[in-house]
């Protein structure tokens, strides 16, 4: 009897204990999933708020979260620019820290060319031939945008960007005939651009 007791009494405790690590298992699968889902929420958030502002709109950044350690990688044009990342990064609801990775150069340097065809988007635009097919015209938009923002030659200019099938135009107005052809050298000189309309730039002094 004593036997039958002791035997049924474990089979008790190893049946309560199993029952204890399913539930432990399925505890730790939902946290895992919680969490894989929160960081792909703060991707998001940090990918539209640094496209929004008009600090870094204009960069080629990628962001990847990990229980809340966004890291950033690809360029910016300068320290305050890369500074002004971290800080939008950093504002973002559920960010832990920040890992800024993002390489400071000229747009045309060669570490600047490396640093943004290391980002899954830069990727793309590497396999993609000279021509500059495929390239999201949005993109290039913003990205000649930020540029004339950031030039002091024309920056404070009315100048409109209107990116079709790679095709830049540029309407709107300068004050000197040299800021009107620094306007169309950025322009031209953008990653991804075919072609420069420039005939609704004019120049009003």
């Amino acid at each position: 009897m004593k036997i039958l007791t002791r035997t049924l009494l474990a089979f008790a405790i190893a049946a309560s204990l199993g029952a204890c690590m399913n539930t432990d298992d399925n505890a730790g699968a939902k946290r895992n999933l919680a969490t894989t889902l929160d960081d792909a929420s703060i991707t998001a958030s940090v990918k539209s708020m640094l496209l929004a502002d008009e600090r870094t709109k204009g960069f080629d950044i990628n962001v990847n979260t990990s229980q809340g350690l966004v890291t950033l990688r690809g360029g910016a044009d300068s320290q305050a620019a890369k500074r002004a990342a971290s800080l939008v990064a950093g504002s973002a609801d559920g960010v832990r820290r920040v890992d800024n990775r993002l390489v400071v150069a000229t747009d045309d340097s060669e570490r600047r060319q490396d640093a943004d065809t290391a980002t899954a988007s830069g990727d793309v635009r590497e396999a993609m031939d000279e021509s500059g097919d495929g390239i999201d015209d949005a993109w290039i938009t913003s990205k000649v945008k930020a540029q004339l923002l950031a030039d002091t030659s024309v920056a404070g200019m009315k100048i409109d960007v209107d990116t079709n099938a790679n095709v830049v135009t540029l309407t709107g107005t300068t004050g000197t005939s040299t800021a009107r052809l620094a306007a169309i050298r950025i322009a031209a000189a953008t990653r991804g651009v075919l072609r420069v309309e420039a005939d609704g730039l004019r120049v009003v002094r």
